[in-house]
């Protein structure tokens, strides 16, 4: 009966989180819904590609963009590291700045280098660039994140085979575009419910891991 009522929490606090995220998902759409009023502008006025090559062969972390998880070592993503030992033609990346993979973007490859990483490079087959100083950076990160902007992408995919987008394409696509005051605003609750979601999810892993403990301890 311990037990089992151990495992009715459990299953409670997957529910709680699977609610919590959908309601993030909810808020996020809400927050850059084409409906709403703030005036809209293109992308190419707010955004600048990056592509500076690790010339001089530095010794910096090889990055890849996964689909889940944004920036991982590349070793990570492909269980080893594929990069040549001459990685001179990779493009470096620093902290806040975006790429994606363009024949990947439509299952999720696109991310903000975090500041897990001040520096890194990745393969010259991606597309990197940065907001300007109007555009607060974890407002557009949510943007990224919203069914406005993943229907606007599907809208410009180009290809036969492999679905892509360019940079060209990505400009043309339009914002939502609130002063700096708002986007910080709209980030900050959106920031509220993730950082609850984390919370939750420390405490479903505490509560499993406490479950296990019991477990051992009753059948040594």
């Amino acid at each position: 009966t311990f037990l089992n009522l151990y495992y009715k929490k459990i299953e409670l606090q997957k529910k709680k989180i699977e609610l919590l995220k959908l309601l993030l998902k909810q808020k996020t759409n809400d927050s850059f819904s084409q409906k709403n009023d703030s005036p809209k502008i293109k992308l190419s006025n707010i955004i600048t590609q990056i592509s500076i090559r690790n010339r001089n062969n530095l010794d910096i972390p090889v990055l890849s963009v996964s689909n889940k998880n944004g920036f991982v070592p590349q070793n990570e993503q492909f269980e080893e590291e594929v990069a040549s030992e001459d990685k001179s033609g990779y493009k470096i990346i620093k902290v806040n700045q975006f790429a994606y993979n363009p024949a990947r973007i439509n299952v999720g490859s696109i991310a903000r280098l975090k500041n897990k990483y001040i520096v890194g490079q990745i393969s010259p087959m991606y597309i990197c660039f940065e907001c300007c100083d109007k555009v607060y950076n974890d407002y557009f990160e949510n943007y990224l994140n919203s069914q406005t902007f993943k229907k606007e992408m599907s809208k410009r995919l180009e290809g036969s085979v492999r679905m892509c987008l360019s940079y060209e394409s990505l400009c043309n696509i339009k914002i939502q575009f609130p002063d700096l005051n708002e986007q910080k605003q709209i980030s900050d609750n959106l920031f509220l419910i993730e950082n609850k979601i984390k919370l939750e999810e420390q405490k479903l892993t505490f509560i499993e891991k406490y479950k296990q403990g019991l477990l051992q301890q009753m059948f040594i």
